[in-house]
């Protein structure tokens, strides 16, 4: 009989963990595990970008009932739907997950795996909220990391029986969602003539260090004249990057191409992707633009290091020095035997480390020593 699994995210578009959530419910095998995935609802809220993606996949999801932020409502609704359902393991993703797996697991006969991503520290609420989550999971049965480097940032890290590590993983025949039909990229950013750019993706807020990116490029503009810099996403550094742009004269060579529900097209077109970020999990950005054969300057944070072998199969630098980052993409656009190694070597280390049969493997393996735990 196939385990029932809960699992619990609060999404309304398509980032990283849902990513992974999406590749483990269409890979998983429905014999071993059965995945039950439920969302938050609110009474005026419309079809998200998470539901139609879901929606688009075959993947149906439940909800639960948000009235009037109730956690107590949350807590009965959750227990009601374990009890009815007879399900075996929850598995939570973010805080508010957390918060009801962690009530679930002392009210009724149920496992808690707990997953934490990387962190964001937009606000003190945010950072409140993350404190919460990294308490909170010291009473799961698993705490699962996306890297090694995580152990050092969560309570009881280290214990590498309950807490364990899962990589991202990628997929190698579509790593990133792509459209078809479109005028190309230089086209659509108004770049002019046959010049070479920079790719970065990802959203706009603090740890992400688009400034130094920024910082990066005013000094590799003066090495390399034909080359630009494409910024893909949105958030609440928008416009501190924007004035930054222009303080620095750079607005005819930085382009700001907002969210793009197809990513892939720009990293397809681009010379090379840019990943200047303060703190990280596992990028998914950094795996499915090795996999696509793109060269990757990355700052050595989080787990990258995990991913990226430092002149193997991509450059990694320092975070905060924006002339070693303008250096390493130097290298990488002037040096073509390099440029062609990190393309080639990258796109065989994610093939090796990083396939989703790996990563679902582990994830069966671990919902089954879970479930018999305490039998």
């Amino acid at each position: 009989m196939a385990l029932k699994v809960m699992l619990l995210i609060a999404a309304d578009s398509v980032t990283g963990p849902v990513k992974g959530i999406f590749q483990l419910i269409e890979n998983l095998n429905p014999e071993v595990v059965e995945i039950y995935l439920y969302d938050f609802r609110y009474n005026d809220e419309g079809e998200t970008l998470f539901l139609q993606a879901a929606r688009e996949r075959g993947i149906p999801v439940r909800f639960l009932e948000q009235k009037n932020r109730s956690y107590l409502y949350l807590i009965r609704q959750v227990i009601r739907e374990i009890r009815e359902e007879n399900l075996d393991v929850v598995q939570t993703h973010g805080y508010k997950p957390s918060f009801l797996g962690f009530f679930a697991r002392f009210l009724v006969p149920v496992k808690w795996i707990c997953f934490m991503h990387g962190t964001t520290h937009e606000n003190i609420k945010v950072k409140f909220y993350n404190l919460v989550d990294n308490i909170l999971q010291l009473a799961a049965h698993r705490t699962v990391l996306v890297s090694m480097a995580q152990r050092n940032k969560v309570f009881g890290g280290h214990n590498t029986r309950r807490v364990q590590v899962l990589h991202n993983a990628v997929d190698l025949a579509r790593p990133m969602a792509m459209a078809t039909g479109l005028p190309s990229v230089r086209d659509r950013v108004g770049m002019t003539g046959d010049c070479r750019f920079i790719v970065s993706i990802g959203r706009f807020s603090p740890e992400k260090g688009l400034d130094v990116l920024l910082e990066a490029f005013a000094l590799l503009v003066g090495q390399i004249a034909d080359v630009h810099l494409v910024l893909v996403g949105d958030g609440q550094e928008k416009h501190a990057l924007q004035e930054q742009t222009s303080r620095l004269g750079l607005t005819q060579k930085v382009h700001f191409a907002g969210f793009s529900e197809t990513p892939g097209n720009y990293v397809a077109e681009a010379d090379v992707v840019a990943l200047p970020s303060r703190s990280e999990g596992i990028p998914n950005v950094v795996l499915e633009a090795m996999a696509m054969g793109k060269p990757v300057v990355a700052t050595a944070v989080g787990g990258v290091p995990e991913i990226i072998e430092d002149g193997v199969s991509g450059r990694l630098v320092p975070p905060e020095q924006p002339v070693v980052f303008a250096r390493g993409l130097a290298d990488v656009l002037t040096d073509q035997e390099l440029y062609q190694r990190f393309a080639v070597e990258g796109k065989r280390r994610v093939q090796e480390f990083f396939s989703i049969e790996a990563r679902v493997g582990r994830l069966e393996d671990l919902y089954r020593q879970v479930s018999v735990e305490g039998q």
